[in-house]
């Protein structure tokens, strides 16, 4: 069975680990908080919006590439998902005092390296299909989100702005 050719605005979804400051308790109080830096998980959830095909629309929409990238949706790093204090899974680092983070004391837990721009995995593509002699991204193809972190990035990109042109691979 075939796989949809993904086009402009397509879902791209998953969970990316950021380097993250705040405060937390201090388990050598007083006094009752310390700093805590470390890493955390965030969940991406965006669109494919950049660098797609201006050769080739299916249904009014261009087509993506391997070359294409994705942003996160509006709000998403501001209030939404990737916004410091609702992440999970955090994890101390090195030189951190607090061993937890505690997201809503003063200041608030902020991710301290890039977030946002997600693109193609070395992997994604289909091998038989190509525009101008780039890979047309598929349905399901891995998105490395929020890329330059030095973070592993779990995203999947979904085809859903178009139901009728698939690739056998």
């Amino acid at each position: 069975m075939g796989k949809l050719v993904v086009v402009k605005g397509d879902a791209v979804s998953g969970t990316d680990t950021h380097n993250v400051i705040g405060i937390g308790p201090n388990p050598g109080a007083p006094p009752p908080t310390a700093t805590f830096s470390g890493t955390g998980k965030y969940k991406y959830n965006g669109s494919v919006t950049s660098s797609l095909s201006t050769f080739c629309k299916i249904a009014g929409q261009a087509v993506a590439l391997v070359s294409s990238q994705s942003s996160l949706n509006p709000g998403e790093a501001a209030s939404g998902g990737h916004f410091g204090p609702k992440g999970s899974s955090f994890q101390p680092g090195a030189g951190s005092v607090a061993q937890l983070p505690t997201p809503t004391g003063p200041p608030p837990l902020a991710i301290t390296d890039t977030i946002g721009t997600g693109v193609p995995n070395s992997a994604a593509g289909s091998a038989l299909l190509t525009i101008g002699g780039m890979k047309v991204l598929l349905d399901g193809d891995k998105i490395d989100t929020c890329d330059g972190t030095g973070h592993t990035a779990n995203s999947t990109v979904a085809a859903s702005g178009q139901s009728f042109v698939s690739c056998s691979a």
